[in-house]
């Protein structure tokens, strides 16, 4: 069983890409051969599952871990970063701290997820769009939908109250990684440098503005539009703000590539460097295609193939994310990131007062984090 374990453990990424190569022949000819399939759903059920299976990966396998520096290490760190012992200790508290915040604003995100595909699966599995499509085309708003009783009406009903309720977990999911975002850039110590707690109010209270608002123009709806147009302006909106966290959060990570330019080339940095720098900020410029697939009259096929290729692109980047995580926290590299970061944070000042054709930045007194 150990052996078995150790060679998950080396061969996890690629793993990871047969898995993904696999489940995405499987989709590309789900979307090709439409004569197999009477419903777009065959298709949209299967990329629910696929994008489920890796979220409970990152669910059970993500852990926390923290950095141990041994007192044989400590004399060769402080000697080469002309720091102190005791400077040294306080950064990699905070370190330690830091990872905390940050492997839980992950699990989070993960575990909203988890909720957000669940009701996409209720979705796919019992409402048929195309029945009740003709419903949300007549109604200006969501009231309507009650004016007049008829079994297609009470699916476009049913349709938008679980949509809202996919909209609020796509956009909290979003606020985690707005989070985590934080814990990676942000200015976060305060004077006991080493425990102080990202603060998440401002992202939260967009996600709450934003919900508040979409089930506002859902139920009393936007002038001039009829209720399917104002539907996709509220998922535009998840959308959008989901992109924004994701390209925050990513533009972290492509950065912290510079650091692994001259380790050895295996095939294990090969997925990470071209998921990082292409299927993640492919993942990011997708995310708004989800509000688009019902808006325009495609042909059928075309349809089909658009989902197929969205799906595809969200589910490679969940895959590379999450064994990005996973790989970072296991072999502790984002660890020694952050502290790296900790303990270079003045340089910048120190090389502004040297050179004379470089204006002098003066850093505020006091303690300042990653």
């Amino acid at each position: 069983m150990k052996k078995i374990r150790d060679f998950f453990r080396q061969n996890d990424e690629f793993l990871a890409s047969i898995l993904g190569i696999f489940s995405s022949l499987a989709v590309i000819l789900n979307a090709v051969k439409i004569k197999t399939f009477e419903y777009i759903e065959n298709v949209n059920l299967f990329t629910d599952y696929l994008n489920l299976i890796v979220l409970f990966f990152g669910l059970i396998f993500i852990r926390k871990s923290i950095l141990i520096i041994r007192e044989v290490e400590i004399d060769g760190i402080c000697k080469r970063f002309n720091i102190s012992s005791s400077d040294l200790s306080n950064k990699l508290l905070r370190t330690n701290s830091l990872i905390g915040q940050l492997f839980y604003a992950i699990r989070w995100f993960v575990i909203i997820l988890i909720g957000f595909y669940g009701l996409q699966v209720f979705m796919d599995w019992n409402l048929d769009y195309d029945f009740f499509q003709s419903s949300l085309i007549r109604s200006d708003d969501f009231l309507d939908l009650f004016r007049v009783t008829s079994e297609r009406n009470d699916s476009a009903a049913k349709f938008l109250s679980i949509e809202v309720l996919t909209n609020a977990t796509n956009l909290f999911s979003a606020t985690f990684l707005f989070t985590a975002f934080l814990v990676l850039f942000s200015v976060t110590l305060e004077d006991d440098n080493r425990t102080s707690k990202i603060k998440n109010q401002i992202p939260i209270a967009v996600a709450v503005g934003i919900t508040v608002l979409s089930i506002v123009l859902v139920v009393f709806g936007i002038p001039g539009l009829n209720l399917e147009e104002t539907s996709t302006i509220v998922r535009l909106l998840g959308g959008l703000y989901n992109g924004v966290a994701m390209a925050l959060l990513f533009s972290r990570f492509i950065s912290m590539e510079y650091y692994f330019q001259r380790s050895t080339r295996s095939f294990e940095r090969v997925f990470y460097f071209y998921g990082i720098t292409i299927w993640l900020p492919l993942y990011v410029v997708v995310q708004p295609l989800y509000a688009l697939f019902n808006l325009f009259d495609f042909a059928e096929s075309s349809t089909e193939i658009l989902k197929a290729i969205v799906f595809l692109i969200t589910f490679w980047g969940k895959l590379v994310f999450l064994f990005f995580i996973f790989t970072m926290l296991n072999k502790k590299w984002i660890h020694s990131y952050i502290l790296l970061t900790l303990i270079e944070n003045e340089n910048l000042e120190k090389l502004s007062i040297e050179l004379e054709d470089v204006e002098k930045l003066k850093i505020t007194n006091g303690n300042h984090g990653s």
